[in-house]
């Protein structure tokens, strides 16, 4: 009887499986993925495309393989498929006829002379028995497709062959970029060349050019010489060099924005120029790395009147519509040394140097306006008096970028894609641009509540932050706050004097321990083999008389309008523990899991594992573009050896 029972029992559950499948499927009629499991196992494409099925069979290379195009005359599209046809060459040994058939391409629109920001990338690609067809409504979707198409060949010994497929393919966000920093150490054109070719292969479109700082000015300037005679320390681009690298990035779809920093970082500037700066100077150029006080006068006249020239000079050599200025940590004190500096403050009713760099900003702004350029700088130059078509570059971390959006103003997201960093691929690959972690949706409390002052030791400086805790029992819950913005807290635990939690940044996700003993409170931030002891005092709380509960901002999810104005993000490769022969290593191949998040459908950029897989085919791949972020290690090792390494000495460095 019980078996019976048993049985009757399964039969009904599984009934009811199968009716709330049907319902689910008839009703609801869910969407296919658009790559399945099976058809993702078997390419190695990155990034992935929006949409792919894979037929039954293969396009084999014929003899005389030729390519006709259909559309208007285009060079940047004819050298896109002079670099195809060489490829093919390379790996096969075989020339694309110029009179055979077999694969067409079909476009409708020439690429732009000066590439916009949106522009149709888009293209779909058939392999079947008939051949290749390659479509897209622009140039710009001729080269995306281009690059699919030269990864999806298959090499096998003798035999040369495409996949049958059908592919649909689009970018998720318009700025795919990657910053190079060429100030800290001298990066010379031909590594730039070999990294915008790798660029282009994962489908980046923006090169983000660091080009001055403390360390050095790395542009020839025919109106300022002494900016790249005596800030340069002999190692710059002519501007011959830079119309080069222009001209090399264009034809593969990939815009150049450069990057003048100013008000601070700017001791390159003022060597040559000391009369710009708020101390009457003289400057020397940085040998070590690290902030400096160098800083621009904002109350100088002549200030402006320098950079309506140089921004006038610049402007004629970079085409792209935007222009960065930085205006990232830009240090006050020279600024509150100054006499003049001061009154200026009082007599124009300036606040404080928040709100004169503010100033300073909304000044150049009218420069760059006058010379057909839009502002772009780091997340400091937020502010409501700039107009909304500026861009907001935000590196400090996520929080900056949602303010920026929710102001109306467009932005960028660097913060968590800072490859000097060195963090692995896949802490890169978690971070979705209009995904806030740790965001602050709580309420804060201002009932219970206690606030602390804590100093983390990161090198040999402490950093500020606060952490506020609120409530008790079920509602305990917290903020900590790092460098003007505040993150919420995760599996926030109290148990007598011990305190626990973990919160989300830059670096991955960071644990924390603390002791809470009256007043004082000390403890360790931790991630992997990184440690950060910090120590504190609580400086105010619902118990203490005279203070108040801080301000907290907090944050909601964005709007579809607002998402909208989030335009992608940037790598950032910032050169200070890097030269020419290390950079690739520290670039690729992590960049191309950073371009999958920012061109792949969020949806499909869940598996950490798959992106490995494929990264690694994609790496060994690179070094034809003359990468040496494999080789060089090797020829490190040899050099270090005298040529004597057995491969004991890497086995060493790899530990």
């Amino acid at each position: 009887m019980f078996k019976r029972i048993i049985k009757i029992s399964g039969i009904i559950i599984f009934v009811l499986i199968a009716i709330c499948s049907a319902i689910y499927f008839l009703w609801f009629n869910p969407e296919d993925p658009s790559i399945s499991a099976e058809d993702r196992a078997s390419i190695s494409l990155m990034p992935l495309p929006a949409a792919l099925k894979l037929g039954k069979g293969y396009y084999v290379l014929p003899e005389d393989l030729g390519i006709e195009v259909s559309g208007p005359e285009d060079d940047v599209v004819v050298k896109s498929i002079g670099r195809f046809k060489n490829q093919v060459f390379d790996n096969t040994g075989k020339t694309i006829s110029e009179s055979g058939k077999g694969m067409k391409v079909v476009f409708k629109n020439k690429v732009d002379h000066i590439q916009p920001v949106h522009t149709d990338e888009s293209y779909s690609l058939s392999i079947g028995k008939g051949g290749i067809e390659l479509k897209a409504e622009t140039g710009y979707g001729i080269i995306r497709g281009l690059e699919t198409l030269k990864q999806l060949m298959v090499v096998e010994g003798r035999e040369f062959y495409w996949p049958y497929a059908e592919i649909s393919d689009s970018p998720r966000y318009p700025w795919r970029g990657l910053m190079i920093d060429v100030c800290r150490h001298w990066i010379p054109k031909e590594v730039i060349l070999r990294n915008l070719e790798a660029m282009s292969a994962v489908k980046l479109n923006v090169f983000h050019w660091h080009l001055s700082e403390h360390q050095a000015f790395r542009v020839e300037s025919k109106v300022f010489p002494k900016l790249h005679e005596l800030g340069s320390r002999g190692e710059y681009y002519s501007q011959d060099d830079i119309r080069e690298i222009i001209a090399f990035a264009r034809d593969r779809g990939i815009r150049v924005v450069p990057e003048f920093d100013i008000p601070g970082h700017a001791t390159s500037y003022l060597v040559g120029y000391p009369e710009l700066g708020a101390m009457p100077g003289p400057y020397t150029l940085r040998d070590n790395f690290g902030l400096a006080t160098a800083v621009m006068d904002p109350s100088k006249e002549e200030v402006y009147q320098f950079l309506d020239q140089f921004i006038g000079e610049m402007a004629k050599l970079f085409p792209d519509p935007y222009f960065h200025i930085g205006g990232d940590e830009v240090d006050f004190s020279d600024w509150d040394r100054n006499p003049s500096i001061v009154a200026f403050k009082k007599d124009n009713q300036i606040e404080n140097n928040h709100d004169l760099q503010a100033y300073f900003n909304q000044r150049v702004e009218v420069i760059l306006s006058k010379h057909g350029k839009k502002m772009v700088g780091w997340d400091e130059i937020i502010n409501p008096n700039l107009p909304k078509d500026i861009v907001v570059q935000s590196w400090r971390d996520q929080k900056t970028l949602f303010q920026a959006v929710k102001r109306g103003v467009q932005g960028i997201l660097s913060a968590g894609f800072y490859l000097d960093h060195k963090l692995p691929a896949a802490k890169h690959y978690e971070v979705n641009p209009d995904i806030l972690p740790g965001a602050v949706s709580i309420e804060p409390d201002t009932i219970l509540w206690e606030n602390y002052a804590i100093d983390i030791k990161v090198g040999e400086s402490p950093m500020k932050s606060t952490l506020i805790l609120y409530g008790e029992g079920e509602n305990f819950r917290g903020v900590l706050g790092l460098m003007d913005n505040y993150t919420g807290l995760e599996g926030l635990m109290k148990e007598n004097e011990e305190l626990t939690f973990t919160f989300a940044s830059p670096l991955g996700k960071l644990s924390v321990n603390a002791i809470a003993d009256g007043d004082s409170i000390s403890g360790e931030f931790s991630a992997m083999l990184l440690s950060f002891p910090f120590k504190g005092k609580r400086i105010g709380s619902d118990k203490m008389p005279g203070t108040v509960a801080p301000k907290v901002e907090k944050m909601d999810p964005l709007t579809e309008a607002e998402r909208m104005l989030i335009l992608g993000g940037e790598a950032a490769m910032w050169s200070e523990l890097v030269d020419a022969n290390t950079i690739d290593s520290r670039i690729w191949p992590r960049t191309a899991a950073i371009a999958e998040k920012l061109w792949t459908p969020q949806e499909l950029t869940t598996d950490t594992k798959d992106m490995y897989r494929r990264l690694e085919i994609l790496s060994n791949g690179f070094e034809k573009f003359g990468l040496r972020h494999l080789s060089y290690p090797n020829e490190l090792a040899q050099e270090i050896a005298e040529g004597k390494d057995d491969g004991s000495f890497m086995v060493l460095i790899e530990v």
